[in-house]
């Protein structure tokens, strides 16, 4: 049976995972928004038919590639920004203390328990 801590921390790792493919598929927009000149200019300055051929479907990759993670971008948008938000961070923050606490209290119920007796008689 799997322990609820672990249930809390699969979730913020799923959180943290979104931010993280987030953030590497807008970088990788960026790439492809800045390669495009510089295929547009290859396009441009290429010598004979071949030239152009490959760099058109240099061009055709990039864009499909382009369009690949800005479709990734949109997908995780919409979480990523949910949980930027002052109110929806610091229950995120919570719970990260929340984790931290229920695996103490997890710790103490699964580990060797002793009584001490309280009155001496």
């Amino acid at each position: 049976m799997q322990e609820v801590s672990e249930a809390v921390q699969q979730f913020l790792n799923y959180i943290d995972q979104c931010r993280s493919n987030y953030q590497t598929a807008r970088e990788a927009v960026k790439h492809e928004d800045r390669r495009l000149q510089d295929l547009l200019h290859e396009m441009e300055f290429s010598e004979g038919e071949n030239g152009k051929r490959r760099a058109a479907t240099r061009l055709k990759n990039s864009r499909r590639e382009r369009r690949r993670q800005k479709d990734e971008v949109m997908r995780l948008e919409l979480i990523v920004q949910f949980f930027e938000e002052p109110q929806n961070r610091k229950v995120l923050n919570n719970l990260r203390q929340l984790l931290g606490r229920q695996r103490k209290q997890e710790e103490f119920l699964s580990g060797k328990r002793q009584y001490k007796p309280r009155v001496k008689e």
